[in-house]
């Protein structure tokens, strides 16, 4: 547990890039799971987690790597949550 709680800290302090695979399994370990969306959503990505009932939604960057303002955002919406 202490590896994914260094995990969830690096996330937290990241300003970006941030690897999206790395976001990924950060937040399956957090109790979500991706959400299929059909074949017109392109790389648009939903991941909801059922026992909290909370939905995040971004697209997967085409160079595996999220932005800063990416970053920034899930950073806020996770925080705001209270999910991390």
């Amino acid at each position: 547990m202490a590896h994914f709680s260094s995990d969830i800290d690096a996330f937290k302090e990241c300003t970006g890039p941030y690897p999206y695979r790395n976001f990924v399994w950060l937040i399956s370990q957090l109790g979500y799971e991706e959400v299929k969306a059909g074949k017109t959503s392109g790389a648009r990505r939903k991941f909801f987690n059922k026992e909290t009932k909370l939905l995040i939604v971004l697209h997967e960057p085409h160079d595996g790597e999220m932005g800063r303002g990416m970053v920034r955002r899930l950073q806020k919406d996770l925080e705001d949550k209270g999910v991390i």
